[in-house]
């Protein structure tokens, strides 16, 4: 006698829900990630990014030079900004390069790495309606030979190379006067010149009144503490 069974219901299998299930879970992820990116790295608003500088000042010369030259700039308040005072008003000094003597550093190992490069920058970090002087001072001239020198005037925002003086330094404590520039009340160049001009000695005597300035307050702080007053004027 045969063993017949009665045939039952077909059986489909279908993986539709599971490719939906997969999906959304791709989808919540991803949307969980894109969160957590905005979260940690917020849209940086316009106005509060500002500008480190609005004009360079830039002085170049052989980079493998061991001279030491060095920019000095006078703003329209008589102040003057070199190596010896690197903060004035609106200008900064970057870096007080002395050529090749401090183009090396020492890395962890003992190693010697070399930088090639002899530059100084000054930045403007605002503008004072007036005349700017730029000079251009052979601090120190370790050999004979003679030494190109390259100074640019830029504008950072918008970038534009605005001044270009170009020349040659022959011996130690020459001083050159690159060029002026003239600055409008709204922080526009509007014209240039070529006097002749002294700073260095400007930038001596500038500080040697300060260092007068800063005797008598000491001086006088001095009185102050000690109980003693500075004898009194006598009227007519």
């Amino acid at each position: 006698m045969s063993d017949r069974r009665t045939p039952g219901p077909k059986r489909y299998a279908s993986s539709t829900a599971f490719t939906d299930l997969l999906f959304n879970i791709v989808v919540g992820v991803t949307f969980l990630f894109m969160l957590a990116f905005l979260l940690i790295n917020p849209v940086t608003k316009k106005n509060n990014v500002e500008s480190k500088a609005d004009y360079l000042i830039i002085l170049t010369w052989d980079k493998n030079s061991e001279n030491d030259i060095d920019l000095w700039i006078r703003d329209p308040l008589n102040k003057v900004m070199s190596f010896k005072s690197k903060d004035v008003g609106f200008m900064h000094l970057d870096r007080d390069d002395l050529g090749s003597r401090n183009d090396k550093i020492t890395m962890p190992d003992g190693t010697i790495k070399y930088i090639r490069e002899n530059r100084e920058i000054a930045a403007l970090r605002g503008t004072l309606p007036g005349e700017y002087t730029i000079n251009v001072h052979a601090y120190r001239k370790r050999d004979d030979r003679e030494v190109p020198v390259k100074v640019e005037l830029i504008r950072v925002n918008p970038y534009r190379l605005l001044q270009v003086g170009e020349f040659i330094i022959t011996r130690q404590g020459q001083e050159h006067s690159v060029f002026q520039f003239r600055m409008n009340d709204v922080g526009v160049v509007t014209g240039y010149s070529d006097r002749k001009i002294s700073l260095i000695k400007l930038g001596s005597s500038t500080l040697d009144n300060s260092s007068s300035d800063d005797l008598r307050q000491l001086e006088h702080f001095f009185n102050q503490w000690s109980g003693n007053r500075p004898p009194a004027e006598s009227g007519h």
